[in-house]
């Protein structure tokens, strides 16, 4: 069917008609995304269902694994939809994150202990590095998520018994950086400019194959933008990866060393 041309549309100015047409197929690409994320597993689990009607009796091994795939379809069909909504709610949310001031370094060390249970038997070696001092004004569950996003992608896309290096600091300037590096597959520089974009897959079959949502860069690129931070990218095929988010000093707050109290001697 031949789209009809919109005389509304026609008499705007021409760079104004293709940011319109822009957006358009913005829309139409998400649409098409979020429609192929989803009948994947609702396939699965329909094709399941299927059986279980047809079959009068199925031995109870093969009932395990159609149960365990339903709930595996289901929990990565709950997954992307929660992650759909956490990035319309940042896209759409004018407001600037609540001014609220997070000791990140507790938060890094509960997503350790929670990267290295996903690492199983991998047996990834992740090591922490940070400095207690240095907190952060923002909100607490947009920066949660980000740092969990690379960290668990980190883990994720590296080979088994690789390395992950997460550290967070500050430079001279004040400024605050958190960092993720790791010896993974890498990225190729043609893709770096747009890896952060919804549902964009470097490698479709390996990223689907590894799990996730395709969703987790576009949160992190939006979380940042709302905290006035910034994403730097340093990649190599076949030896890793860099994340690096970079905060502005205004931003940044840093404790104090306790002061030690002077003991009189007689």
């Amino acid at each position: 069917m031949t789209k009809q041309p919109n005389p509304i549309l026609n008499r705007l100015p021409k760079e104004v008609q293709n940011y319109i047409h822009r957006l358009e197929q913005v829309r139409t690409d998400f649409v098409a995304n979020v429609s192929h994320e989803l009948r994947t597993p609702l396939t699965v689990v329909r094709g399941y269902l299927e059986s279980l009607i047809s079959q009068d009796c199925l031995d109870k091994k093969i009932l395990n694994k159609i149960y365990t795939q339903m709930l595996q379809q289901s929990l990565r069909m709950t997954e992307i939809i929660e992650d759909l909504l956490l990035l319309a709610h940042l896209e759409s949310d004018d407001h600037p994150p609540e001014e609220k001031d997070i000791a990140i370094s507790q938060i890094l060390n509960a997503l350790c202990i929670d990267a290295k249970t996903i690492s199983g038997d991998k047996k990834h070696r992740i090591y922490l590095k940070t400095d207690n001092k240095i907190h952060l004004y923002g909100a607490e569950s947009e920066l949660r998520s980000l740092f969990s996003n690379l960290i668990i992608n980190a883990v994720k896309y590296t080979p088994e018994k690789g390395r992950v290096d997460i550290s967070w600091h500050k430079d001279e300037k004040g400024r605050a950086f958190f960092s993720v590096k790791d010896t993974g597959i890498g990225i190729e520089p043609a893709h770096l400019p747009r890896i952060t974009e919804r549902f964009y897959r470097v490698d479709k079959a390996r990223s689907r194959e590894r799990g996730g949502t395709g969703l987790g860069l576009a949160i992190v690129k939006h979380v940042l933008l709302r905290h006035d931070a910034s994403l730097e990218i340093d990649s190599e095929i076949g030896k890793g990866s860099v994340f690096t988010c970079v905060f502005p000093a205004k931003r940044v707050k840093l404790l104090s060393p306790p002061i030690k109290k002077s003991t009189k001697t007689k």
